[in-house]
This record gives C-alpha cells, sequence and structure tokens, in this order.
C-alpha cells in the first residue's frame, strides 16, 4: 500500500511538473477542467487539492476496504502517468 501510494504521489508530481514547464514553454493546457487559459496557480492548488484527496481516502479506506483502496490508486496513477507522459512527448514541441 505505500508502495502505491509512494508512486501515486511520484505521477501527480510528474504530471504537475511537465505541465508546469511545457506553460513556462507555451504549451497550452488541453485538461478541460483547467480550460486552455489556465493559471500556473490554478493548477498547483487544484492538483495538490485533488491528490491530498484521493490519498487521504485510500489511506483512510485501506483497512477496512484494502482492494478499493489499491484501485483508487491504481487509477491515480494511470490518471497522473499518462498525462506526464503525454507533456513529454509535447515539450520539445513548444
Amino acid at each position: 500500500m505505500k508502495t502505491l501510494l509512494l508512486t501515486f504521489l511520484l505521477s501527480q508530481g510528474a504530471d504537475l511538473t511537465t505541465t508546469v514547464i511545457g506553460l513556462h514553454r507555451g504549451c497550452q493546457e488541453l485538461n478541460p477542467l483547467y480550460g486552455r487559459t489556465a493559471s500556473i496557480s490554478r493548477i498547483v492548488v487544484a492538483k495538490s487539492a485533488s491528490t491530498f484527496l484521493i490519498s487521504s481516502i485510500a489511506w483512510g479506506i485501506r483497512k477496512k476496504h484494502p482492494k478499493q483502496a489499491k484501485l483508487l490508486l491504481i487509477t491515480g496513477i494511470a490518471a497522473s502517468a499518462l498525462p506526464a507522459v503525454w507533456n513529454m512527448t509535447q515539450l520539445p514541441k513548444c
């Protein structure tokens, strides 16, 4: 469980880092939740809040519902690792 939680936090960090780098280079945000002209501060706040919320839920339910906690983290890992990889492929184009 701790490994999944750490991986989730790292993938969230990778997504945020590559997004901020891309925005500094002139790329546009594609996430419709943020909009194409999203500010970095808005993205940081939203990403931090969602990371905290998902981590807290997974950690809170880990003893009574270990499978659901793991599934939540695995889904979160995929949902942030895939955009981070996409961002990495787009950075040279900005």
